[in-house]
């Protein structure tokens, strides 16, 4: 018995078995149930084969599973479960064997639609010892472990210190904080920075090694994102090293450059760090706690504008006194 929450309008759940060297969708004996739009639940089998790479529909066949008492029901919360007694084949080792689990929100009669794109999806696999009860899987709870560090680190590197690199070089240049020197700013904007690229930098590539180690799935849009924001982040930091000095007439086109280019950056990331959160399927956690960090930092920004706006009339009027009075006039 297998079972998940189907709260669409129709949708439906599958459990199989796979007797091929790894656990994964194609070469699966399945039992699906589909829940109908008329509020009915049809359940039947399915062999899933190579043919729905290429857009093929999935649709009843038989497979090579005896199997009896198949049903699919509804329990109470929208809770479904797939009951359905199997005898294995003499052939099949119980000791190592794959099984595979899915869901879908979409359903066409008796034709299950494409599945979500998120991990916890492509993970619905395991590899299990039936005589112990024990699963085999220890590459895909590393995996687990790796994508939760490159979350975490790029949040952390890309998400919220570079930004608040950016937060120091364009407000602390005169204060709140009293440097001891004039250009002590700029080494706190350059420690930040660099803190923030190194951890970034550490988070994307451990998310390069989960792409390329990942055989049957990937994220295009999301790797892209991640590595413009690598790549441009990395043209950041070389630029404080080959920028032309402050005498230099192309200074002034380096400056929008590197600003214009520096914004850019932190909204490509604040987006990206939104697609991970999505594809890990942790937006009911990590969703409202980097909500909640960005919103700090733009309340940050919005604070120091408004000081900077104030100060600049202030000063703006104190020119005017300074011009129009009348020791300047004599």
């Amino acid at each position: 018995m297998v079972g998940a929450k189907l709260q669409s309008e129709t949708g439906w759940l599958a459990w199989g078995l796979n007797f091929g060297p790894e656990p994964r969708m194609v070469g699966t004996q399945a039992l699906i149930g589909i829940k109908q739009i008329n509020g009915s639940f049809l359940g039947d089998k399915y062999n899933v084969t190579e043919y729905i790479k290429i857009e093929c529909k999935l649709l009843p066949s038989p497979i090579d599973l005896n199997v009896s008492k198949l049903r699919f029901s509804s329990l109470s919360f929208q809770y479904h479960i797939i009951e359905a007694t199997i005898h294995l084949p003499q052939s099949v080792s119980i000791s190592r064997i794959n099984h595979v689990w899915q869901v879908g929100k979409v359903a066409a009669g008796m034709e299950p639609k494409i599945h979500d794109k998120t991990l916890h999806n492509y993970d619905g696999t395991e590899t299990i010892d039936l005589e112990t009860g024990k699963s085999l899987r220890f590459r895909a709870a590393k995996r687990h472990h790796a994508r939760t560090a490159h979350g975490i680190l790029n949040i952390i590197g890309w998400g919220v210190i570079l930004p608040i690199g950016v937060i120091i070089a364009r407000y602390f240049k005169k204060g709140p904080i009293q440097w001891n020197k004039h250009d002590e700013w700029k080494h706190a904007h350059k420690t930040c920075q660099a803190f923030g690229y190194i951890i970034g930098a550490t988070g994307w590539g451990l998310g390069l090694w989960l792409g390329i180690s990942s055989k049957y799935y990937s994220f295009p849009k999301h790797g892209a994102f991640g590595i413009s924001i690598f790549t441009f982040a990395t043209l950041q930091a070389l630029a404080l090293r080959l920028k032309p000095k402050k005498d230099d007439e192309l200074h002034i086109y380096w400056s929008m450059y590197h600003h214009s280019l520096g914004y850019a950056l932190l909204a490509v990331i604040c987006v990206n760090i939104f697609k991970g959160i999505k594809i890990m399927q942790e937006d009911d956690k990590w969703r409202p706690a980097y909500i909640a960090v960005i919103g700090s930092l733009t309340f940050i920004f919005l604070v120091f504008e408004i000081i900077n706006w104030l100060q600049f009339k202030v000063e703006q009027k104190k020119e005017k006194k300074r011009r129009y009075s009348p020791t300047n006039e004599n």
